[in-house]
C-alpha cells in the first residue's frame, strides 16, 4: 500500500513539474489599427500595428501582400488613454502591397494563437494628399482640391485640422472621414463653415460608426472650411484618418 501511494505521489509531482517546465502562453493577440493609417499600394513601406498582446508577435499572416516582421514591443498607453482603444503593443513590419491590390487582411500570430483578421485601409484612385501644419484655423487652412483624399492625424489634444474647398452655388459635396472603421482611435467630429465663418452644416456619428459623413449642397459661390477635431478633444500620434472629399450627384 505504501508503494503504491509513494507512486501516485511521486507521479503527482512529476506531473506538476512537466507543467511547471511548459512555457507559459501568451494572452492571444488583437490588431486594432496600423500607423500609418494608409498603406500604400505598388510600393514596399513599414508599417507599426497597433493592439493588445502583439510584443510576442514572430508571425504575421498576410492575404494580398507579403511582408516581413521587423520586430515587436511593448508600447505604453499615453496620457492615461484607454488601452482597449489605443493599444498596449505593436509589431512593426515591412509591406509589399501587389499594384491593383484590392484589400490586405492581416492576422498576426504568438504563442497563444492567432488574432482577430484587420483588413487595412488602402489608397484607391482617388488623389493622395498629406495633411500640413499649421492648419488649425481658418487662416491657415490647408487648400484641398475636390476630389481628393486628405491622410492626416490629429496630432495632439485638442488638434484642429481645418481644410479649404472653392465650389459654386447648387454644388453637392460629400466630406468623409475615415477612421475609427479601420481601428484608429480617432472618434471624428467634423464641421463645415462659409467664409463669413458662418455654421453650414455638422456631422458627428453616422449610423452606429464614430466615422462622421457631410452631404452638403453649397448655398453660394465661395470659399468654406472643413474643420476635423476629435470629439472628445484627444489626439496623438496614432490618431489617423483619412478625410475622402469628393462631388455628389
Amino acid at each position: 500500500m505504501r508503494y503504491f501511494a509513494l507512486a501516485a505521489l511521486l507521479c503527482t509531482f512529476a506531473h506538476a513539474q512537466d507543467k511547471k517546465d511548459q512555457p507559459k502562453k501568451d494572452a492571444p493577440p488583437k490588431l486594432l489599427y496600423a500607423v500609418p493609417l494608409v498603406a500604400k499600394v505598388g510600393e514596399k513601406q513599414k508599417l507599426a500595428l497597433r493592439g493588445k498582446s502583439l510584443a510576442g508577435v514572430k508571425e504575421v499572416k498576410a492575404d494580398g501582400a507579403t511582408l516581413k516582421v521587423l520586430g515587436a514591443k511593448a508600447a505604453g498607453v499615453p496620457n492615461n488613454y484607454p488601452a482597449d482603444r489605443i493599444g498596449d503593443s505593436e509589431v512593426e513590419i515591412e509591406l509589399d502591397v501587389a499594384k491593383g491590390a484590392k484589400a490586405v487582411k492581416l492576422i498576426a500570430v504568438n504563442t497563444g494563437g492567432d488574432s482577430n483578421t484587420y483588413e487595412l485601409l488602402l489608397r484607391d484612385d482617388l488623389p493622395a494628399v498629406s495633411e500640413k501644419e499649421d492648419n488649425g484655423g481658418f487662416a491657415t487652412a490647408q487648400p484641398m482640391p475636390v476630389p481628393c483624399a486628405i491622410e492626416g492625424t490629429i496630432k495632439s489634444e485638442r488638434d484642429v485640422d481645418v481644410f479649404k474647398i472653392e465650389g459654386k452655388a447648387g454644388e453637392k459635396f460629400v466630406i468623409e472621414v475615415q477612421a475609427a472603421q479601420f481601428g484608429s482611435p480617432l472618434d471624428g467630429f467634423l464641421t463645415l463653415h462659409d467664409a463669413d465663418r458662418k455654421l453650414i452644416a455638422s456631422a458627428d456619428d453616422v449610423n452606429g460608426s464614430p466615422d462622421p459623413v457631410l452631404s452638403v449642397t453649397l448655398p453660394k459661390d465661395g470659399v468654406y472650411y472643413a474643420s476635423l477635431i476629435d470629439a472628445h478633444d484627444l489626439g496623438g500620434a496614432n490618431f489617423g484618418y483619412r478625410l475622402v472629399v469628393k462631388k455628389g450627384k
